[in-house]
């Protein structure tokens, strides 16, 4: 015999639906690659201004008054979007008993949505060539000027990519114009890059240049870039034989995620709805709110590859 669809199965069900969610969700956000690349901001309105990105006040000795300043003349916002997912039920699973289908697939839109999220930001990294970063310009170049930065150069481009010398090589270009990069009142800023994105393609001819030759002997490379640090991602894709070296220490790492809606489940189960009457199915999805971004460019240094 079937199961009874009444109002208050399903209002039981659909609460167990969303307990497994939030579980899944917790177990699984902390892990979401974004966190390694991005910083959450916190947003409460349909966009946030990051009008404050860039250097924050040089320490000088303090012989009078403080020396005020204010923040930056950046206008750089991000507006956030709405994103969904959503399964459609047929009411027949529910009267022919077999709803232990649908815990796995709400699994599943967890699943999706934080893969989403990943992608949205390791596609904002490999777009930086075109995209802006909040002082106008695309987020990865060789000639802009912030301030009293001096050029920036964050990108770089030679025989990179093709042997374990060449990866080397290109590391060691990036950790000296990491550690020169000035702020925008022309203050060394010292960076120490530690973590490697790249492509699939890229991620065990760069895991390898990072193996000592010999046993017990280490390379400084291979203390800074751990295996840990070097993330592939498909979303690396507008050319696999670039890769992209990053600054995750500082407060604001080279991506921004900004955050207005979690994840949330909601559900269309009501079996005297007007979709339900018509349609025979039950809606179950998760929907969030949120906006991709860039933080500062000099934490990032894209290593393009043309030999």
């Amino acid at each position: 015999m079937g199961a009874l669809v009444t109002t208050d199965f399903l209002a039981a069900f659909t609460t167990g639906l969303r307990a497994i969610f939030m579980q899944e969700l917790g177990a699984r956000a902390p892990a979401a690659l974004w966190n390694r690349i991005a910083s959450e901001m916190p947003s409460t309105t349909d966009k946030e201004s990051y009008s404050w990105l860039g250097s924050p006040p040089a320490i000088t000795e303090w012989v009078a008054n403080r020396v005020l300043h204010g923040l930056n003349a950046f206008d750089y916002s991000l507006t956030n979007k709405h994103y969904e997912g959503t399964l459609e039920i047929d009411r027949d699973a529910f009267e022919d008993n077999k709803y232990g289908m649908i815990t796995p697939r709400v699994q599943g839109l967890v699943r999706r949505m934080l893969r989403y999220i990943d992608q949205r930001c390791f596609d904002q990294l490999d777009g930086g060539a075109t995209l802006l970063a909040y002082d106008g310009a695309a987020f990865f170049g060789t000639t802009r000027t912030i301030k009293d930065s001096g050029t920036v150069t964050n990108q770089i481009t030679g025989a990179y990519s093709g042997s374990s010398a060449e990866i080397l090589t290109a590391l060691a270009l990036v950790y000296e114009y990491m550690q020169n990069f000035k702020d925008d009142k022309g203050v060394v800023m010292s960076l120490i890059p530690d973590t490697i994105v790249c492509s699939p393609k890229m991620y065990f001819p760069i895991r390898k240049a990072l193996i000592t030759d010999v046993a017990g002997e280490t390379r400084p490379e291979a203390d800074i870039f751990k295996q840990a640090n070097i993330i592939s991602h498909p979303s690396i894709d507008g050319d696999t034989d670039d890769w992209y070296v990053l600054c995750t220490t500082e407060e604001v790492k080279p991506i921004i995620f900004q955050n207005r809606k979690a994840p949330e489940f909601d559900a269309l189960d009501d079996p005297k709805s007007e979709h339900v009457f018509k349609q025979r199915t039950f809606l179950y999805g998760v929907d969030a709110r949120f906006a991709v971004g860039y933080g500062d460019p000099r934490t990032a240094i894209k290593v393009i590859d043309s030999p």
